[in-house]
């Protein structure tokens, strides 16, 4: 996560990020909801202007794996809820560069 400069386990399952981001510096606390190693993780995000869900499933595809990521999210402030969708491109934009990166990094072992 390119964008991660702190994480702090807050006991089972649960711990605490901070990302900062063009200037901004956002603290979100998780909660693992499902784990199922290694198909299946279900992680619930709450920070001060959202409140999100994160679903990540990793199957077999072809000789590889594919991994998909689904974030739903609902925005508790409205200057927030105004911005959503540029939010949104930009957190997506992101999830991509770090994937890739993370893809870079499986195959070069």
């Amino acid at each position: 996560m390119g964008v991660l400069v702190e994480s702090e386990p807050l006991g089972e399952g649960r711990f605490r990020d901070v990302f900062e981001d063009h200037g901004q510096r956002i603290e979100i606390d998780a909660e693992v909801l499902e784990r199922d190693p290694p198909g299946r993780l279900v992680v619930r995000l709450h920070a001060s202007a959202f409140e999100a869900t994160s679903t990540q499933r990793l199957e077999q595809a072809g000789e590889g794996s594919r991994l998909t990521t689904r974030v739903e999210t609902t925005y508790t402030k409205r200057l927030v809820r105004l911005a959503g969708p540029l939010v949104a491109r930009r957190a997506q934009r992101q999830l991509e560069q770090d994937l890739a990166t993370l893809k870079e990094l499986v195959e070069a072992r």
